[in-house]
């Protein structure tokens, strides 16, 4: 005989059927249940999250040829610091010159980043003063 999966009931049934049997609840009226997560999973998502392991990250990969990317002179008053969500690349500059010259240049900057393996997603570059 197949196996019966006992039924789900809403949340508000089910504090009924407690009131009714005199059981108090013990779980929070906003709590969602989600389905168990087997641990390797997880874990296996958080590797590729943050790229642990022999995989390197894509800003890691772009901070490591930054210099031949840009300029020699460039790269000395800039750094990268992320890719953004909306795949835009951040770029800290701590001259105005340089953060000027870079963003002149960007187009030419952004054709040679997405030839670096792992960074074709790349919008655009942003540039921030600090």
């Amino acid at each position: 005989m197949p196996e019966s999966s006992s039924p789900q009931f809403s949340k508000l049934a089910e504090e009924l059927i407690g009131d009714l049997r005199g059981i108090e609840t013990i779980e929070p009226r906003r709590q969602v249940k989600r389905p168990t997560k087997s641990a390797s999973d997880i874990i296996e998502a958080l590797v590729n999250k943050y790229h642990l392991g022999d995989q390197a990250s894509p800003e890691q990969a772009i901070r490591d040829r930054w210099a031949e990317l840009v300029t020699p002179t460039l790269a000395a008053y800039s750094h990268v610091v992320e890719i953004t969500k909306s795949d835009w690349l951040m770029v800290m500059v701590s001259n105005a010159v340089a953060k000027q010259e870079l963003t002149n240049n960007r187009r030419l900057f952004l054709r040679k980043i997405k030839a670096v393996p792992g960074c074709t997603h790349i919008k655009g570059l942003n540039f921030r003063a600090g």
